[in-house]
């Protein structure tokens, strides 16, 4: 029986930069409505993911963001944020990925503001998807070190993010991880943040047989969530390390609503 469902965003439930589908809302609104507890583990912040359901209409019980950095019940109202990022891991984070300077943007969260190293279209286009301040062009890259700070991102063009998975693997470090969140971005957050850890709490909190619970996700960011959940999904858009820890692959990519297609089907026809 399914008791809990929860989602990644970004190319799992919604294609990159647009709206959800009539069919997701209307699978998440059924959740709602048939008791199955439902959540978004994200790279976004807990108070993002919570106005996101508030625009989409959707009731969320479990908010796990910053990639498993942060912890929020819906329910009883509990909320953690783990440590974050150090002055000194985030300048070590920056000399490592030094040989891509010129290739990779710099997406960063200091004190609330969103800090680049330089202005292109994927960063407007996500600005003006989230309804965000423009971002703050740095000049001097030292700032991007100067306070801690729940994660860092790179925006790396697809046809080099082998190379940088090959770089940072050259570079282990028991304090912080490197992984892909996108097929054109890479991130660092602390090692210990992980999405799959946070669900299995939810679960234990609220007397939720781990079998019964389901996660879908589509990245390596979301191999922990996939691989804990009873019944893990990875959509047909994933990539290969999440599709080798997953239960099921979906039939159709995000683009064709494989999401929704998948719920009605497998889920909510079942349940």
């Amino acid at each position: 029986m399914v008791k809990l469902v929860v989602c990644d965003i970004d190319n799992t439930i919604v294609p990159k930069h647009k709206q959800p589908s009539e069919g997701t809302l209307k699978c998440i609104k059924e959740f709602n409505e048939r008791g199955i507890l439902f959540g978004f583990a994200s790279g976004r912040s807990t108070d993002m993911l919570r106005g996101l359901a508030d625009q989409w209409g959707i009731r969320c019980d479990i908010l796990i963001g910053n990639n498993g950095g942060e912890y929020q019940d819906e329910i009883t109202g509990e909320h953690d944020i783990y440590r974050k990022l150090s002055c000194e891991e985030l300048e070590e984070i920056f000399k490592i990925m030094e040989p891509f300077k010129d290739q990779v943007n710099v997406q960063m969260f200091v004190d609330g503001v969103r800090y680049v190293r330089r202005l292109d279209q994927q960063t407007i286009d996500s600005v003006r998807y989230r309804n965000m301040a423009m971002p703050v062009v740095v000049d001097d890259e030292s700032i991007f070190w100067s306070k801690p700070a729940y994660k860092v991102g790179f925006r790396t063009p697809a046809e080099i993010m082998e190379a940088v998975e090959a770089q940072v693997a050259k570079y282990p470090n028991r304090s912080f991880k490197g992984f892909k969140t996108e097929f054109t971005m890479f991130e660092f957050t602390p090692v210990e943040c992980e999405k799959g850890d946070m669900l299995v709490r939810f679960c234990k909190s609220h007397n939720i047989p781990i079998e019964d619970a389901w996660a879908f996700g589509d990245m390596t960011n979301d191999v922990s969530l996939i691989r804990d959940a009873g019944v893990g999904v990875c959509l047909e858009n994933g990539s290969e390390d999440a599709k080798a820890v997953a239960d099921i692959i979906t039939e159709e990519s995000i683009e064709d609503d494989g999401f929704s297609k998948f719920v009605f089907k497998h889920i909510l026809n079942e349940n």
